[in-house]
C-alpha cells in the first residue's frame, strides 16, 4: 500500500509547483483535491484555539458554517463566492512560512495516519458536515469562554479529515460534545445569575 502524501508536503508541493508570483485563493483550493475541506476548515479554526480578541470566533466561525453547510449537502469540493475566490497572496511569502513551520506540522501528522476511513464516506460526510455546522455554530456565538474548546474540537476534526484518519474524527467527536456540554453550562450558569440579580432588583 502506497503510503498517503503528507498535507504539509501537498501545501509546499502546490506552492513549489506554481511560477506565478502571486496564488488566489480559488486556485489554492483547487489544487488541494480532496484535502481541500479539512484544510480550509483548519485554518479558521486555529486562531480560536488560543484565547483571542472579543469577535474573533465570530469573524472566523461563520466561514466554518459555510463550508460544514456544503459538506452537509454533498458537495466534492468546497465553493468559495467569486470575491473571496479572486483574493491573492504572495506565493513565495507563504511558502516560505511552509518552510519554517513544517517541522512542526510533520510532528503533529505523526499522530494521525490513514485508518477507519469508512467513518468519512456516504451518508457519514454528510454527519461529519452536521457535527461541523453545529461546532461551527456553538463557536460563532457569543458565549464567555464558551469558543475555545469547540475551536479545538473542530480543529481535531479538521485534521482527522485531511489525514484520512477515522480515529482522530471520533476523538474530535468526543471533544465536540464536551465542549457543546461546556458551552451548555456556561449559558445555563449566566441564566441563573441574571435571573437571580432580576428577581433581587424586582
Amino acid at each position: 500500500m502506497v503510503p498517503q502524501e503528507r498535507t504539509s508536503d501537498i501545501l509546499i508541493r502546490i506552492l513549489d509547483a506554481s511560477d506565478q508570483p502571486r496564488l488566489t485563493i480559488g486556485e489554492f483550493v483547487d489544487r488541494l483535491g480532496d484535502r481541500a475541506f479539512g484544510i480550509l476548515i483548519l485554518l479558521f479554526a486555529l486562531p480560536n484555539c488560543v484565547p483571542g480578541p472579543p469577535g474573533l470566533a465570530t469573524l472566523t466561525g461563520i466561514p466554518v458554517v459555510f463550508v460544514a453547510w456544503q459538506m452537509m449537502i454533498g458537495r466534492d469540493r468546497p465553493w468559495l463566492p467569486g470575491f473571496l475566490a479572486r483574493r491573492s497572496f504572495p506565493r513565495t511569502d507563504l511558502l516560505r512560512v511552509m518552510r519554517v513551520t513544517q517541522p512542526y506540522l510533520r510532528r503533529l501528522e505523526k499522530l494521525s495516519k490513514p485508518r477507519m476511513t469508512w467513518i468519512m464516506r456516504g451518508a457519514w460526510e454528510r454527519a461529519l458536515g452536521i457535527v461541523l455546522f453545529i461546532l461551527s455554530i456553538v463557536l460563532t456565538a457569543p458565549i464567555p469562554f464558551g469558543n475555545l474548546f469547540p475551536a479545538i474540537a473542530i480543529a481535531i476534526i479538521a485534521l482527522g479529515l485531511m489525514e484520512h484518519d477515522g480515529l482522530t474524527l471520533i476523538i474530535g467527536y468526543v471533544t465536540g460534545f464536551l465542549s457543546v456540554v461546556i458551552a451548555m453550562t456556561v449559558l445555563i450558569t449566566i441564566f441563573a445569575v441574571v435571573g437571580g440579580v432580576v428577581e433581587q432588583v424586582t
